[in-house]
């Protein structure tokens, strides 16, 4: 009878850096003294690669943390709504045409007392629902004016992507950012890594097809290793037997 000790590990191989500078993100599967490696089909800058935790340090999520927290002076009015829309769409998924139209008839309670968002998408009149955040109720709350029937004032889309240019300047945060943005960060960054399944994130974004979500729910690099951690404890005492 042998026994083979198993490990799992993951890498970053900086050999095979490309044109844009990112290398690829590798497995590796060690059984005894037998390895193999697989690819993650994931990159990055190897500065981001945190070689001490075999984990990637990750950017997407400390941009978002700029934003949220980049201190706008107050007479910047239509920056800071530019922001807090954004921000919106980040815990609820809301397209801007989306975002600036919905109403307070769109919130619906449940049987548990927690507030929804159910609306018809103008883009394709599909039925999005999404129960909301304390992040989003702070923000509806914040706006809320009885004068007005939108939760949200009124900003016109070209003055929004001025304020976004604006807003990534003085996040410092050095890749374009565009409202559309916000509606991945939700799939990916706030529900995806959060253990919601994409069938869910799906029907939250108001898509026809699920296909669609894949592409905006995509697999972080920080979900991937949540989910290799959790494989790596659920395997390290497991020993084959030949």
């Amino acid at each position: 009878m042998k026994i083979e000790k198993f490990k799992v590990l993951l890498c970053l191989k900086k050999s095979g850096t490309d044109k844009s500078g990112k290398a690829p993100i590798m497995g590796r599967i060690t059984v005894n003294r037998t390895m193999a490696q697989f690819g993650c089909k994931l990159s990055c800058r190897p500065e981001l690669w945190n070689a001490r935790e075999s984990r990637l340090d990750g950017k997407s999520r400390e941009d978002f943390e700029r934003i949220r927290d980049v201190e706008i002076p107050a007479w910047r009015t239509t920056h800071i709504l530019a922001r807090d829309l954004f921000l919106f769409a980040c815990y609820t998924g809301t397209a801007y045409v989306d975002a600036v139209s919905v109403t307070r008839e769109n919130l619906y309670t449940d049987d548990e007392g927690s507030l929804w968002l159910k609306y018809r998408r103008k883009k394709n009149e599909l039925r999005a629902s999404v129960k909301l955040l304390p992040e989003a109720l702070a923000l509806i709350e914040k706006y809320h004016d009885d004068n007005r029937p939108t939760l949200f004032p009124i900003i016109h889309h070209p003055n929004l992507r001025r304020h976004m240019k604006s807003l990534a300047v003085l996040a410092g945060v050095s890749t374009s950012l565009c409202y559309h943005q916000a509606r991945h960060s939700f799939a990916s960054l706030i529900t995806l890594e959060a253990g919601v399944p994409i069938e869910t994130i799906s029907r939250m974004l108001g898509h026809s097809d699920i296909t669609t979500t894949q592409a905006y729910a995509r697999v972080t690099p920080k979900k991937l290793f949540e989910d290799m951690d959790k494989y790596i404890e659920a395997t390290k005492d497991l020993k084959l037997v030949l």
